[in-house]
């Protein structure tokens, strides 16, 4: 039998019935030869089973060594020329190894990155408002991306192998597909983003896990910024999945609280101080309308109400993980 063209590598830990809805959606797209490997990062439930009942190349690793590592050693294993990574709680459409074929027809393409579905399972409002977030923040990128989103990205297997692959210094989920991705840039290969490569994400968000993601994910961003060298940041612009008039709040928001601050020192320029505030406060507002009014236009405006009033609870925490990061890289953790 001939090496299927593309290798579908999945990460999996503890996968559970989501897992299984994963597999049943690959197995039910069409259009191109594939073969789908899983990589069982030390599950304690039935993944493995699953993988075997479906059909799976199953490699069963020996111990928990994070999904970076997983989808080298999956990368190493694959027929496919073509590697196509996805997480276990992605639902792919039934075109979509069909699309990824005809996309990669094109000789000169190396990489391609896809989006988040608009609609989800999950109605309740911090699933919603984060799935809309990272769905906008993709949308709103240049058709040619320094990022590698692993829930729905492929690449040539030939250039992965190239590159050494993941940085393995990320054992759990955090920048490492950013990492990747600027490391591909600076090698000279290109990330196209495609926004006709829809997948849904199945992934639950309370406001506490919301805001904790955020808050390891921005301490994550600041130690590989500072690990990559702050110059190239500086000098390269912004070459990460976050939008840029976000990080301008957090800036604004600093300088907010200073201003609020000072005049709560200073009482005699506590007027101005105040003003100040409220300033950079409507600056952030305007800053990010342009998202306020995408949310209005799909849901209501109490839900760009919550929305707003989650992106100032979000703000302080970013910054709280700024701070978090900074610190334990002076103290030695680079990751």
């Amino acid at each position: 039998m001939a090496d299927p063209d593309i290798t579908v590598i999945i990460p999996v830990k503890n996968g559970g019935a989501v897992f299984e809805e994963c597999l049943t959606a690959l197995r039910a797209s069409q259009g191109a030869s594939y073969e789908i490997l899983v990589l069982d990062d030390g599950s304690t439930d039935n993944s493995a089973e699953i993988a075997r009942k479906y059909s799976c190349h199953l490699v069963e690793l020996p111990s928990s060594l994070g999904p970076s590592n997983a989808r080298n050693r999956g990368a190493k294993m694959a027929k496919g020329d073509i590697l196509f990574f996805i997480d276990a709680d992605i639902m792919v459409r039934q075109n979509t190894l069909h699309t990824i074929s005809n996309i990669f027809r094109d000789k000169q393409l190396v990489a391609i990155t896809g989006v988040l579905s608009e609609t989800i399972r999950y109605n309740n409002f911090s699933s919603q408002y984060k799935n809309l977030w990272m769905r906008y923040s993709y949308l709103e990128m240049p058709d040619k991306v320094s990022l590698f989103y692993t829930s729905v990205a492929a690449i040539r297997k030939e250039i992965f192998l190239k590159t050494g692959g993941f940085d393995t210094g990320y054992y759990n989920p955090s920048v490492e597909d950013t990492d990747f991705g600027q490391r591909l840039e600076m090698m000279g290969h290109t990330v196209h983003l495609q926004r006709d490569l829809e997948v849904e994400h199945v992934k639950h968000y309370s406001l506490w896990g919301l805001l904790r993601t955020d808050f390891y994910r921005s301490a994550a961003m600041v130690r590989m910024t500072l690990r990559k060298g702050l110059g190239k940041f500086l000098v390269g612009g912004n070459k990460t999945s976050v939008r840029t008039p976000f990080i301008v709040s957090v800036l604004l928001y600093c300088m907010a609280l200073l201003a609020l601050l000072m005049g709560i020192v200073f009482p005699a320029a506590m007027i101005v101080c105040f003003m100040l505030f409220g300033i950079f406060i409507f600056i952030i507002y305007l800053l990010n309308g342009s998202f306020l009014w995408w949310l209005a236009v799909r849901k209501n405006w109490w839900f760009v109400v919550k929305a707003l009033c989650a992106m100032f609870l979000d703000i302080p925490i970013v910054i709280a993980g700024i701070f978090f990061g900074l610190i334990g890289y002076l103290r030695g953790n680079r990751y």
